[in-house]
């Protein structure tokens, strides 16, 4: 072959790897679904409910779900730090979405934006079977993960000047691509030790009666190795041993990921007394989860209406929402709130 003829393959070559580039970047981009959720529409504000005022509950006819956290039972509260007085408050704040994926950077939830990190192949989501050379069915899947802050409660103007509302402004405090020990089992369980002696057996064993207590109301904050129906707490990674469907995939690294940010002291509870004698917004530090305290609610691909606290099983979650084209999931998260709304004069003028 003479020079030009070479010079015209490696020309052709180069071509065929420049339009192939592109047609793997198309597809990998349009992998991304998603949708900014509408917070008039999209949000089942009824899972703010019952709210408790000074022990008097404020639940307007609607079967909600709650636990007694003994935050809202007496007429009068006071605050530990500044020792001022008010009226206690409880009820469930719509503060965190959080959406899974199986395409590292993708971010349903803000519209389906992609970025592209650097990852390697074991960062990339899928659903495989296993035990097939058993002739097994079993299903296992690794999904990523994205957690974001959004206040819709004072976003929406709606309450206004209160300090038990978290008045923090948008943001992304967790992605699972950026973190080492989210594909690392191993890894994950240097930072929860005590789930040793809880993998096997004794997680499988709890999540029957996790899962009964959480059909008609919440998990058993004893049995917090377990999500019930939605699988095993720990490790906290995204490997999931056993994948049902995608609401259960989703679920549970929910729960997961959860557990793994108060594990890290990254992450407060506002649900109890302690909370509520804190007087803020953040709440106190628990590094044990006490998963009672987070409802969910799907908001993408399309809303469940539903309030979903952690253990309970999905067959109602589930109607419709495994059809082949939808691969991205996102999700409002309520979390249990016990506060102390201070009286005017009482306080100091920071609170």
């Amino acid at each position: 072959m003479n020079l030009s003829g070479r010079f015209f393959v490696l020309w052709v070559g180069a071509l065929c790897l420049f339009l192939y580039g592109q047609k793997v970047s198309s597809q990998s981009t349009s992998q991304c679904q998603g949708r900014f959720p509408n917070l008039v529409t999209d949000v089942c504000y009824d899972c703010m409910f019952p709210i408790i005022i000074g022990g008097v509950a404020i639940d307007m006819g609607i079967n909600s779900d709650n636990y007694d956290s003994q935050g809202g039972s007496s007429p009068v509260c006071s605050c530990a730090s500044n020792l001022a007085v008010g009226i206690p408050s409880s009820f469930w704040e719509p503060i965190y979405m959080v959406d899974s994926t199986n395409v590292a950077g993708c971010m349903p939830l803000l519209g389906g934006i992609q970025i592209n990190p650097p990852t390697n192949s074991a960062e990339t989501g899928s659903t495989v079977v296993i035990n097939s050379q058993i002739g097994g069915v079993s299903k296992a899947a690794f999904m990523q993960i994205n957690e974001y802050i959004n206040p819709v409660m004072t976003t929406l103007g709606i309450i206004s000047n209160n300090p038990c509302l978290d008045s923090r402004g948008f943001d992304t405090p967790y992605v699972s691509w950026a973190d080492p020990t989210w594909n690392d089992d191993t890894l994950a369980m240097i930072l929860t030790p005590y789930a040793y002696p809880f993998a096997g057996i004794p997680s499988i064993a709890a999540e029957a009666p996790d899962a009964i207590a959480a059909t008609t109301g919440f998990g058993l904050e004893q049995l917090f190795w377990t999500a019930g129906a939605w699988g095993s707490m720990y490790p906290v990674t995204g490997n999931i041993s056993v994948a049902n469907t995608p609401e259960q995939i989703s679920h549970l690294l929910i729960a997961r990921i959860f557990a793994k940010l108060h594990a890290a002291g990254v992450q407060q509870t506002t649900a109890g007394k302690s909370a509520q004698q804190a007087c803020g917004a953040l709440g106190v530090p628990e590094f044990l989860m006490d998963k009672r305290q987070y409802k969910t609610n799907r908001t993408f691909p399309f809303p469940d209406n539903l309030c979903t606290p952690i253990s309970r099983p999905l067959a109602l979650q589930e109607v419709g929402a495994a059809a082949p084209q939808y691969k991205d999931y996102g999700y409002f998260i309520f979390r249990k709130k016990d506060c102390c709304s201070t009286i005017a004069g009482l306080t100091s003028s920071n609170q």
